[in-house]
């Protein structure tokens, strides 16, 4: 059995014909492609020694969704007022009419 060099052990493969070491999809030595990968028995630690610290998303206190929708409400107000203006004739209109 030869030594791992610089294989990485999340890519080394063991070649189950003859027990080598090696990444390549056949084994260098017999030419076999039956292998297993090593990191099926040895743990593969993390990359980062840290992970990082997923923050929270910001919650809404009652007080904001409540500004929120007084803010919505607001806004539909507005519009259909200004729609109901728009619908109903003016007194121009009206004098035209007469």
């Amino acid at each position: 059995m030869s030594t791992l060099g610089g294989v990485q052990l999340r890519n080394a493969r063991l070649c189950l014909d003859c027990e080598e070491i090696h990444e390549q999809q056949q084994c260098p030595i017999c030419a076999s492609e039956t292998f297993v990968y090593l990191a099926r028995w040895i743990p593969v630690e993390e990359r980062r020694a840290q992970r990082r610290k997923v923050r929270p998303a910001p919650t809404k206190t009652p007080a904001t969704r409540w500004a929120q929708r007084g803010a919505v409400g607001l806004a539909a107000l507005a519009l259909s007022g200004w729609l109901w203006q728009s619908s109903r004739p003016s007194t121009e209109d009206e004098a035209r009419e007469e």
